[in-house]
């Protein structure tokens, strides 16, 4: 089976969640997404999703269009189960010696996996080693301004059986500096969300880099050491690895890393410096299944924990991710309902199978590939509309 070509169709999400349907700030109103789409010569195909944000993964529509692009030339007439050698072309193609835009490659590289699991009859982490698990319990993403709206919707998520909550605490000095107000403004959120969850629920507080100074983070995060479920998320810059350190030796809270984990080689440094307890793993941030494999092994190996979580995505990327969730050991709730909290993709539902939620747990199918497949007549409907809705 050799490569015949790689091509992207452009996607129109509009977002739903608050925080992110005016633009505010970082968070994108109409994120860049697209499907991508391997053919084999024999006309097989595998699907997979490039999806990312301007601010948070440096990529934009254009820009992820032309790497499809760069990448379809690279790879044709490549065996599409040599992932090592697609990989290697990518890299060599763009961007195989920086941080960021990962995004495109990570969606050829979903579907790759896609194409060579339905060539062997066999889902996707079957191809990843093996399935720990196929049903997961879930994460959602809160981005409400006040405590009051911040505690009502964690009481809700925890009534629809959601075992991980995390709770936004850097819009507001991301958006307008860091100053004492404006902190306060932020652990006022957090203190309402510990009071409303039980202690059986995660807590991530995600600080999206904002909080800039370790010695301030220290001192904030302390007031919170008595509860055993709450973490905090990347509060510093993703390349301050000392600063994390700091925080995790004298905060009282284990320390989650995100933005600082963009390639294995990157997580080999965390691991080796001891700069947090658990990472969250985004497929496009490192690249796709095969970069995010390494990072995991990585993770194990020094006893760090990993929760994956969606960019946002469609039903095709959600699904991915938990695929990705099923072959790691620690079983952390799995961030994959971005399709459903996250973004309206209109009124064509153009992709067919994949994860099925209820009760706040996710189940993957039992099919090869990713065990979805996409409804043509309703993807050239969905992108004929654009973003009118």
């Amino acid at each position: 089976m050799k490569i015949a070509r790689v091509e992207g169709f452009r996607l129109y999400p509009m977002a739903i969640k608050e925080a992110w349907v005016s633009d505010e700030y970082v968070w994108p109103s109409h994120p860049p997404s697209f499907l991508i789409k391997v053919t084999a010569e024999d006309g097989t195909y595998g699907v997979g999703e490039a999806s990312s944000q301007q601010w948070y993964l440096g990529e934009t529509a254009d820009q992820i269009a032309e790497l499809i692009r760069l990448y379809g030339t690279a790879l044709r007439g490549l065996d599409p189960s040599n992932f090592a050698l697609a990989h290697h072309r990518m890299e060599a193609a763009y961007g195989g010696g920086m941080p960021g835009s990962r995004s495109a490659r990570s969606g050829v590289d979903m579907a790759l996996y896609d194409l060579a699991g339905k060539a062997r009859g066999v889902p996707v982490h079957a191809l990843l080693g093996g399935a720990y698990r196929t049903e997961f319990e879930m994460l959602t993403n809160l981005y409400h301004k006040t405590p009051e709206s911040m505690a009502e919707a964690c009481r809700d998520f925890v009534k629809r059986g959601f075992k991980g909550l995390k709770i936004k605490v850097g819009d507001v000095v991301l958006a307008k500096g860091w100053n004492r107000d404006n902190m306060l403004s932020e652990l006022a959120k957090l203190d309402a969300a510990v009071e409303a969850t039980p202690r059986d629920v995660y807590i991530d507080a995600d600080a999206n880099q904002g909080w800039e100074s370790a010695a301030w983070t220290v001192t904030h995060l302390r007031r919170y050491g008595g509860r055993d479920n709450i973490s905090i998320e990347q509060p510093l810059p993703y390349a301050d690895l000392s600063g994390h350190i700091h925080v995790r030796r004298h905060g009282g809270v284990p320390v989650i890393l995100d933005e600082s984990v963009w390639s294995p080689k990157a997580m080999l440094e965390i691991a080796r410096q001891g700069a947090c307890d658990r990472i969250v793993l985004k497929l496009n941030r490192l690249g796709g299944f095969f970069e995010a494999q390494k990072t995991v092994a990585i993770c194990e190996s020094a006893n760090i924990g990993v929760s994956v979580d969606t960019n946002p995505y469609t039903l095709v990327g959600d699904t991915a991710c938990c695929h990705m969730a099923a072959v790691v050991r620690t079983a952390y709730p799995v961030d994959c309902e971005g399709h459903v909290s996250f973004l309206d993709w209109g009124p064509h539902a153009f992709v067919k199978g994949g994860i099925t939620i209820k009760n706040g747990r996710a189940r993957l199918p039992d099919r090869p590939g990713l065990g979805v497949d996409i409804d043509w007549a309703a993807l050239e409907k969905h992108m004929t509309a654009g973003y009118k809705r």
